[in-house]
């Protein structure tokens, strides 16, 4: 049975890899790095703000810390799936813009092998680029009383992927440890253009190309502290491991003449450390808190170190009136959550503020101890303001995640 489930995962996670590939955003911030860099969990933990180092539930998936794969019933079977949809806005100091996107967010499969250890298999996104966008900038030159005219465009596209293979354990009875085997791979495309309607001054266009690939491990740790029969609190702890990309890269700028750079090997993803809890008040209520530093300043990107260090902080409440009532909104999840950072790279000096809020809901499709719960979420967010220059971005994205929880591990009598 455990070899055919395997064997099952592999082959739905290579379907799926085209699938993430062709996934897309439209954000001018994407331009910057490896793009906008997909953060916190699947379904649950997005309705929750992000919440990943102190999630732990028997019902859902948190590939964030794999030691909770541990809580899941020992005789379950689950598969989650998730995609998203987006309108964004965009405005500077003169003008706005607006965009539609969707992605497919995650594919992720998770069973226990003994009643202490479980294995969780799947794919994401790690980054994503998606822009395009132009200025025009008229402006006098210092040499004659003429003024010039320049046109500047950028456009890019890409990302990375994420492909985990993750193991919990749990040695003692309130506490478990778990490790993720990540596989990143992807493209990553940034191209620019300057035109001038001076002919004496030569156009300049410059692209960067990215092929990354290789592999990296995450670990983490759970521990559970009981107060009274339904009060207890949940402790989690993450760290992930830097990383030196493989990768074959290059940029080539074309003038008055054409040159070749190539920077191959000189990439990483940063070391992450991360911590926080999940309280449990009763068997309706637990509410959470998350803290994460990502060590980009020790980055390379093209042979540079040109980022910064990433604090983020996440809080996020469910609740559920009854488990088992007869009436189905009393079985219902209500999820809500927020989430603030700040941007691993600077524009015009300045770092970029993100925050985005985040509410949901979980629906039940039948009564029992595992329930298939589809998820809908809602999330507000935004990045960047007007000032120094900078483009404000404000979006609203709607998830949809499925949870299939199956009895697959019964052994049935024949009477």
């Amino acid at each position: 049975m455990i070899k055919r489930v395997a064997f099952i995962g592999i082959m739905v996670a290579g379907v799926f890899t085209n699938t993430l590939a062709q996934n897309n955003i439209s954000s001018p911030y994407t331009r910057y790095g490896y793009g906008s860099i997909v953060e916190g969990g699947y379904g649950q933990s997005t309705q929750m703000g992000g919440l990943m180092a102190g999630l732990r539930s028997a019902y859902f998936t948190n590939p964030s810390n794999p030691a909770s794969y541990t809580a899941i019933d020992s005789l379950n079977f689950r598969i989650e799936a998730g995609l998203s949809f987006s309108s964004e806005k965009y405005s500077d100091a003169t003008k706005s813009q607006r965009c539609m996107s969707g992605n497919f967010e995650y594919l992720a499969m998770q069973f226990p092998v003994k009643r202490w250890m479980a294995v969780s298999i799947g794919i994401r996104p790690y980054s994503l680029v998606g822009y395009k966008n132009s200025r025009h900038v008229t402006e006098s030159t210092d040499l004659t009383q003429d003024t010039l005219k320049s046109s500047y465009t950028y456009e890019g596209e890409g990302g990375i992927n994420q492909l985990y293979f993750g193991v919990g354990f749990r040695p003692f009875k309130n506490l478990s440890v778990g490790g993720n085997l990540l596989y990143h791979f992807g493209t990553i495309e940034h191209n620019s253009a300057a035109t001038f309607d001076d002919a004496y001054i030569y156009p300049t266009t410059q692209t960067q190309k990215i092929h990354v690939r290789d592999f990296c491990a995450n670990v983490g740790l759970q521990g559970s502290f009981k107060f009274s029969k339904e009060q207890f609190l949940t402790i989690g702890a993450t760290y992930q491991f830097k990383s030196v990309l493989k990768s074959e890269a290059d940029r080539t700028i074309i003038t008055s003449d054409t040159i070749v750079l190539n920077y191959d090997n000189n990439f990483d993803t940063p070391s992450s450390f991360g911590m926080g809890f999940v309280f449990h008040f009763n068997s309706k209520v637990l509410a959470g808190f998350d803290y994460k530093r990502t060590a980009w300043s020790d980055v390379r990107f093209f042979g540079e170190k040109p980022f910064e260090d990433v604090n983020r902080f996440a809080w996020g409440v469910q609740y559920q009136p009854g488990k088992s009532a007869r009436r189905y909104f009393q079985r219902m999840y209500y999820r809500c959550g927020l989430n603030v950072s700040k941007s691993y790279y600077k524009v015009n000096g300045e770092g970029i503020n993100q925050m985005a809020v985040d509410a949901g809901f979980g629906f039940p499709l039948k009564k029992g101890m595992n329930p298939t719960v589809i998820n809908v979420g809602l999330e507000y967010g935004k990045r960047g303001n007007n000032d120094n220059g900078l483009v404000k971005e404000q979006y609203l994205k709607g998830t949809i995640n499925v949870t299939l929880n199956e009895r697959w591990f019964v052994k049935r009598k024949l009477e």
